[in-house]
């Protein structure tokens, strides 16, 4: 992870109309949890905004920069509250880390490559959309890609088949499906009807016509 620079400023009240009044202010209200504790801050909107805007997205390592302090503390994100529609954050919750500790992230997955099975109608369907790993706060990787150029239909990716660092230990479960392709359900739909309606002289070698003729020859 990459780290990043925000300032930040403590505040000793907080409630609904305090944070309605710091958003007033191009603020957002937050909190810093740390060891079982707790403590309220806000943090400049448009800071935020374009640090979260990056390439990375909420997955960096924020410092976080209150005037006056000797020491800032390093945090990750863990919750974004926001109104999607107007783009606005309501509330911002930081965990605070330390550099030379390992932690437990979510880590999210990008796919590269087209698969040759959606080219041939299989659908593909996305199970997981992040991996939860531990490591070395700045050695966690943004993302972790998975390549699909070669699943073809009726085949499907583990979480045992990703390839992460070295560095880096896999907490979800190994056998954990991230995407398969399918089959349209239209196409599996009719193939079992057309399986169920298979006459049964064909599926069982003759059937009727094969039971009345045996009856004749044993009544010969």
């Amino acid at each position: 992870m990459e780290v990043a620079e925000l300032k930040a400023e403590k505040r000793e009240v907080s409630g609904k109309e305090i944070s309605k009044k710091l958003r007033r202010q191009g603020k957002i209200p937050a909190v810093m949890y740390s060891d079982g504790d707790a403590t309220p801050l806000s943090v400049d909107a448009r800071e935020f905004a374009s640090l979260i805007h990056s390439g990375a997205g909420t997955h960096i390592i924020v410092k976080l920069k209150f005037p006056g302090a000797k020491k800032h503390p390093n945090a990750v994100i863990k919750a974004v509250q926001r109104n999607p529609v107007r783009d606005e954050f309501f509330n911002v919750d930081f965990q605070r880390i330390a550099l030379d500790e390992k932690i437990a992230a979510m880590v999210p997955i990008h796919m590269v490559g087209e698969s040759p099975g959606t080219k041939e109608g299989g659908v593909l369907e996305r199970h997981l959309g992040e991996i939860e790993v531990e490591g070395m706060p700045t050695e966690m990787p943004d993302h972790i890609e998975v390549d699909v150029s070669g699943l073809g239909i009726g085949e499907s990716i583990h979480a045992s088949d990703l390839k992460i660092p070295d560095e880096i230990v896999m907490l979800t479960d190994p056998e954990a499906v991230i995407l398969a392709i399918t089959v349209p359900r239209a196409a599996a739909a009719a193939a079992e009807e057309a399986v169920e309606g298979i006459a049964p002289e064909s599926v069982e070698g003759g059937g009727e016509a094969a039971a009345k003729e045996a009856a004749e020859e044993a009544g010969e």
